[in-house]
């Protein structure tokens, strides 16, 4: 367990004494971002519990109820009384987790669920987090952003800079910074596209009169890689590493002057326009829809519509059983709407990011939540 310190003075609780507050984080670097986030907005000390999923975290959640069928126990982290206040996870697979939590604290514990599949079953939180761009039914409890949490704040780069140093020293200014991400499920991005992408960015640039830094991630491929150093060869080239115990990213941000981001990643779009370093956006090209998004996505439109087959529609959605389509290309146009980025088509975004209110909106709704402030505060 690793607890979590509040990077800055504590927001007014209306309480001498802060809530226990637990964070339920899973093997995905962007659902941690993204609780840790949080966490650090409300400004209470945290503890992490780290789970392990076995192979029954397979099954919808309507059928694991609340309960920790899907984890092996030894290995994760314990989960024993005093139980929390506040609960705090990420995707599907933490909901029948922070259900049993609040089944064992007698109903006490208040459960926050971030993501797509999580935030869609209405009956399994307290408050539902979700982006504009899942596409999720509305509810009472639901708080939409457009972009998520992240544990990036001035304190996180001014203490990456100590650590680490500044990686881009020597490069001519503007320091433009690519964050290249990798294929998903629903994006493409092999070498091809990174050649590509690295060699327009190079271009833009040197147009600047500036200098490229490449970073990558866990899921840029290797040939990718090869074909963005070939492409841009007097570019600075960070090679993510999983073997590296200290891992210079967030130097990285702090020490560029421009970003530019591959758009299939909601977590780096969050990290990078938290700088508030000028943002744009590289949009990778989708892939094909498969049957089940096909499926996803008509059941989503039949919403609107009229008579019986809206009401299954939204049965199937509001029930958790049938998650609609994530599209990232909203997400991007609602952050060029709301002046957060801009997209590289038209040229690198040399204008910084305006702060969105939606956060502290966020954090109120929790603090009324845990009886911290009253609801007309949201």
């Amino acid at each position: 367990m690793l607890p979590i310190d509040p990077p800055t003075k504590a927001l007014d609780h209306n309480s001498d004494q802060a809530p226990i507050v637990w964070l339920l984080i899973d093997d995905r670097p962007g659902h941690r971002t993204q609780v840790v986030g949080l966490a650090r907005w409300l400004g209470w000390p945290a503890v992490e519990k780290r789970l392990v999923f076995n192979w029954l975290n397979r099954l919808p959640n309507p059928l694991l109820g609340a309960a920790l069928l899907s984890l092996t126990l030894a290995k994760s982290d314990p989960l024993t009384a005093p139980y929390p206040d506040l609960v705090i996870g990420m995707g599907r697979r933490v909901v029948p987790i922070a259900c049993w939590i609040k089944r064992q604290s007698g109903g006490r514990s208040r459960v926050v669920l971030f993501g797509r599949k999580a935030a869609n079953d209405s009956r399994a939180a307290d408050l539902s987090v979700a982006c504009a761009h899942f596409q999720l039914l509305p509810h009472d409890r639901m708080v939409e952003l457009v972009v998520p949490p992240t544990q990036v704040d001035g304190i996180a780069l001014a203490d990456a800079h100590a650590a680490h140093g500044d990686p881009l020293a020597g490069l001519a200014r503007p320091r433009v910074l690519l964050l290249a991400g990798g294929p998903t499920v629903q994006h493409l991005f092999d070498a091809a596209l990174a050649g590509q992408m690295a060699g327009e960015v190079a271009a833009a640039a040197h147009a600047q009169n500036g200098s490229l830094a490449i970073v990558t991630s866990r899921r840029t491929p290797a040939a990718a890689v090869a074909a963005m150093r070939l492409a841009a060869p007097e570019a600075h080239l960070h090679k993510w590493q999983a073997d590296r115990r200290n891992n210079p990213y967030l130097a990285y941000l702090a020490a560029a002057d421009l970003i530019v981001v591959t758009g299939e990643s909601e977590s780096m779009l969050a990290e990078a326009a938290a700088t508030a370093r000028p943002l744009t956006i590289y949009p990778l090209p989708p892939k094909p829809e498969s049957a089940k998004q096909r499926l996803a996505g008509r059941l989503r439109r039949g919403v609107g519509g009229g008579g019986s087959w809206a009401a299954v529609c939204r049965a199937l959605l509001a029930g958790g059983w049938i998650t609609p389509p994530r599209d990232l290309s909203l997400m991007h146009s609602l952050m060029v709407a709301r002046g957060q980025a801009g997209l590289f088509a038209d040229g690198l975004n040399t204008v910084a990011p305006r702060a969105p209110l939606e956060h502290r909106q966020l954090t109120d709704r929790l603090l009324a939540l845990l009886g911290r402030l009253p609801e007309t505060a949201s």
